[in-house]
Protein backbone atom coordinates (compact mmCIF):
# COMPACT_ATOMS: atom_id res chain seq x y z
CA UNK A 1 0.00 0.00 0.00
CA UNK A 2 2.76 2.42 0.43
CA UNK A 3 4.46 1.63 -2.63
CA UNK A 4 1.45 2.91 -4.38
CA UNK A 5 1.19 6.14 -2.56
CA UNK A 6 4.75 6.85 -2.77
CA UNK A 7 4.00 5.93 -7.01
CA UNK A 8 0.84 7.79 -7.27
CA UNK A 9 2.61 10.95 -5.51
CA UNK A 10 5.89 10.93 -8.06
CA UNK A 11 3.01 10.94 -10.48
CA UNK A 12 1.38 13.85 -9.19
CA UNK A 13 4.70 15.86 -8.93
CA UNK A 14 5.89 15.05 -12.26
CA UNK A 15 2.40 16.31 -13.89
CA UNK A 16 2.62 19.26 -11.62
CA UNK A 17 6.24 20.24 -12.61
CA UNK A 18 5.40 19.40 -16.38
CA UNK A 19 2.54 21.91 -16.36
CA UNK A 20 4.62 24.36 -14.22
CA UNK A 21 7.06 24.15 -17.52
CA UNK A 22 4.44 24.44 -19.87
CA UNK A 23 2.78 27.26 -18.44
CA UNK A 24 5.93 29.54 -17.98
CA UNK A 25 4.74 33.31 -18.99
CA UNK A 26 6.54 33.86 -22.09
CA UNK A 27 8.40 37.69 -21.51
CA UNK A 28 8.76 39.94 -24.37
CA UNK A 29 9.89 43.44 -25.30
CA UNK A 30 6.22 44.62 -24.22
CA UNK A 31 5.84 42.58 -21.17
CA UNK A 32 4.52 39.50 -20.46
CA UNK A 33 1.48 37.76 -22.02
CA UNK A 34 -1.46 36.37 -20.58
CA UNK A 35 -4.52 34.30 -21.49
CA UNK A 36 -6.02 35.30 -18.12
CA UNK A 37 -8.80 37.94 -18.60
CA UNK A 38 -8.01 39.43 -15.07
CA UNK A 39 -4.61 40.33 -16.14
CA UNK A 40 -5.73 41.66 -19.82
CA UNK A 41 -8.09 43.88 -17.77
CA UNK A 42 -5.55 45.30 -15.68
CA UNK A 43 -2.77 45.72 -18.73
CA UNK A 44 -5.44 47.55 -20.95
CA UNK A 45 -6.07 50.09 -17.57
CA UNK A 46 -3.17 50.40 -17.55
CA UNK A 47 -2.44 51.52 -20.89
CA UNK A 48 -5.16 53.49 -21.02
CA UNK A 49 -4.24 55.37 -17.89
CA UNK A 50 -0.46 55.96 -19.82
CA UNK A 51 -2.06 56.93 -22.71
CA UNK A 52 -4.57 59.43 -20.39
CA UNK A 53 -1.60 60.76 -18.80
CA UNK A 54 0.33 61.67 -21.92
CA UNK A 55 -2.71 63.68 -23.23
CA UNK A 56 -3.59 65.63 -20.12
CA UNK A 57 0.32 66.29 -19.74
CA UNK A 58 0.41 67.62 -23.58
CA UNK A 59 -2.88 69.55 -22.71
CA UNK A 60 -1.49 71.13 -19.83
CA UNK A 61 1.84 71.86 -21.36
CA UNK A 62 -0.43 73.79 -24.52
CA UNK A 63 -2.85 75.66 -21.87
CA UNK A 64 0.44 76.77 -20.50
CA UNK A 65 1.82 77.84 -23.80
CA UNK A 66 -1.53 79.57 -24.73
CA UNK A 67 -1.84 81.32 -21.33
CA UNK A 68 1.66 82.96 -21.23
CA UNK A 69 0.85 84.17 -24.81
CA UNK A 70 -2.13 86.17 -23.87
CA UNK A 71 -0.73 87.22 -20.28
CA UNK A 72 2.20 88.40 -23.01
CA UNK A 73 -0.25 90.31 -25.05
CA UNK A 74 -2.36 91.75 -21.98
CA UNK A 75 0.92 93.29 -20.38
CA UNK A 76 1.62 94.90 -24.41
CA UNK A 77 -1.63 95.94 -24.11
CA UNK A 78 -1.64 97.80 -20.77
CA UNK A 79 1.71 99.47 -21.25
CA UNK A 80 0.16 100.85 -24.89
CA UNK A 81 -3.46 102.15 -23.38
CA UNK A 82 -1.03 104.25 -20.44
CA UNK A 83 1.52 105.34 -22.70
CA UNK A 84 -1.39 106.80 -25.05
CA UNK A 85 -3.43 107.85 -21.65
CA UNK A 86 0.17 109.94 -20.38
CA UNK A 87 0.25 111.36 -23.51
CA UNK A 88 -3.62 112.82 -23.77
CA UNK A 89 -2.93 114.19 -20.41
CA UNK A 90 0.52 115.96 -21.23
CA UNK A 91 -1.20 117.25 -24.47
CA UNK A 92 -5.07 118.18 -23.09
CA UNK A 93 -5.07 121.66 -21.10
CA UNK A 94 -4.97 121.58 -17.47
CA UNK A 95 -8.23 122.37 -16.14
CA UNK A 96 -8.53 125.06 -13.62
CA UNK A 97 -9.88 124.06 -10.00
CA UNK A 98 -11.52 126.74 -7.92
CA UNK A 99 -10.09 126.43 -4.74
CA UNK A 100 -11.31 129.46 -2.77
CA UNK A 101 -14.14 127.44 -1.09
Amino acid sequence: MKARHILISTLFLGMTAGAMAQSAPATSTTGTTSNDPFVQKRQADADAKAEYKEQKSAAKADYKADKKEAKQQMKQERKEARAKRNADLANSPAAKTDKTH
